[in-house]
């Protein structure tokens, strides 16, 4: 779950929570004085801070409800609880920052139960019940899931909620501990070392993971996630004689720009068409920063690649706010004076770019589209496509421009066709099938090599093998081509 979903449903539930705990707190404040105090005759007072904790701890578990079971959409098909550390193997191998963060946010999710519990109750104070605790109520949250089918349940999500639970329990002691020497009472400085163990065991695993990604030289493969296939029972035939021959292949670079470069692309974007960059409005996301002109024109420029999309909205709309139609695209040019109007627009197009003439599905409006398909020039790299629309006098209403402009970073060796069909028969593959179905005949054909972006933005070789599998046709099956992928610093 990402950040911004953690904090709008904190938004959302929040209050229903607090509200909730106050028709609660009225409630037990009825009895509490009605029942107990008149009719019972009873001389125990509440506690402010009883009351405190028991308003903080039911809008807290609102909210923590809220994200793990009511929030989530009914209808996953899949009977299974993904295996463990499935997700960790899914961050590592995409190295995606949206990735890594689910991870901590649902070890955070449950330090403020493995806190609040001990704080509040004292039949928690043992670290082990707390812990017990903990597990077994996410476990009860995973299985309801998997039973209601609401969302996807992971065995990785019991243990993070496990993990935040004892970090919790941990934050529990120092905060006891640290209030007992400030009374000059009695407090334990091994207690609350042994309590952080938990914390500083996660820290280290963490920090491990990234040192070490860190010192890689090149980035992960996203098909390296999948699992070794059995193989045992599988008839696996093919007709192609694979060369043995090894040899070399290169690596392109993508180019990555910071927050600050992409400012500077936009501010002479903009200044090229005599606009000017609106330094007030800015958006900034995880992989692509959002510009504006004072003329409220917009541009989406992604870190890595640069690429962007641009709309200009006096050309798009008209500069009548009050004009009844909209201007209309042109239709019908050639490819010379599509390429001379993106160039206006500093936009150099790929020679050898496909060029055709199209409709925006979004919109049906004529346009015009290059694509270029892994392209290698010398040393530069080309993948990609450019979409634009063409009004009167070579201006441009909308530029989709998604072409990858990549340098070679340098050769490696690579596997022979041979070595890697070897790969294939120990199992060590993937293929585009459906999730769970089982090989039992596997043919291979003719084997090319294409790339893919690894999560340092780098494009590596992989073999790409046509296959048929169990009689049907249209498979593919992708081994890495490098024989050394991650490199090292």
């Amino acid at each position: 779950m990402r950040l911004v979903n953690i904090i709008e449903l904190v938004k959302q539930y929040l209050l229903q929570g607090a509200i909730l705990a106050v028709i609660a707190g009225g409630i037990a404040g009825a009895g509490y004085f009605i029942i107990y105090k008149k009719m019972m005759k009873g001389e125990r007072r509440i506690r402010p801070l009883n009351v405190l904790w028991a308003g903080v701890f039911f809008c807290y578990l609102a909210v923590m409800l809220s994200a793990t079971l009511l929030d989530r959409v009914s209808g996953w098909s899949d009977t299974r609880m993904m295996p463990l550390f499935y997700s960790y193997r899914e961050a590592w191998y995409s190295f995606s920052g949206a990735e890594w963060r689910n991870i901590v946010l649902n070890i955070l999710l449950f330090v403020p139960f493995g806190f609040l519990l001990p704080l509040g109750i004292r039949f928690f104070r043992r670290f082990w019940v707390t812990y017990l605790t903990g597990l077994a109520v996410t476990v009860l949250i995973e299985s309801t899931q998997l039973i209601l089918a609401r969302g996807v349940a992971e065995a990785d999500d019991i243990l993070n909620n496990f993990l935040g639970t004892m970090i919790g329990y941990g934050i529990y002691v120092l905060f006891r501990e640290i209030t007992a020497a400030a009374k000059r009472k009695r407090f334990s400085v091994l207690k609350m070392a042994a309590a952080q163990i938990p914390l500083a065991a996660i820290v280290l695993v963490f920090v491990g993971i990234f040192i070490m990604y860190d010192r890689q030289e090149l980035g992960n493969l996203e098909i390296g996630l999948s699992s070794r296939i059995d193989m045992s029972d599988v008839q696996m035939t093919t007709t192609e004689n694979y060369s043995s021959q090894p040899g070399t292949a290169a690596v392109y670079k993508i180019p990555v720009y910071t927050e600050e470069e992409t400012r500077k692309i936009a501010d002479n974007f903009f200044a090229s068409l005599g606009q000017t960059l609106d330094e007030s409005r800015t958006d900034l996301y995880d992989e692509t920063a959002v510009y504006y002109s004072t003329e409220q024109n917009s541009l989406w420029i992604d870190y890595a690649g640069g690429t962007m999309s641009y709309t200009d909205y006096a050309v798009v709309f008209g500069d009548d706010p009050e004009a009844e139609t909209y201007p209309e695209p042109v239709s019908g040019e050639d490819e010379a004076t599509v390429r001379s109007a993106l160039s206006t627009y500093g936009i150099q197009v790929p020679e050898g770019a496909v060029f055709q003439e199209q409709s925006d599905e979004s919109s049906d409006l004529p346009g015009y589209e290059f694509s270029v398909s892994q392209q290698r020039d010398g040393d530069r790299f080309y993948d990609g496509s450019l979409y634009c629309t063409l009004y009167d006098g070579g201006k441009l209403g909308d530029i989709s421009n998604h072409i990858l402009s990549c340098e070679k970073y340098k050769d490696y060796p690579i596997l022979s066709e041979d070595e890697a069909w070897k790969q294939i028969q120990s199992g060590n593959f993937r293929y585009s099938g459906q999730a769970g179905d089982e090989i039992k005949e596997l043919e291979l054909g003719a084997v090319s090599m294409k790339y893919v972006i690894d999560s340092k933005k780098y494009y590596q070789p992989v073999y790409s093998f046509e296959a048929s599998v169990n009689g049907q046709d249209g498979y593919e099956i992708v081994v890495p081509a490098l024989k050394s992928a991650s490199g090292g610093k």
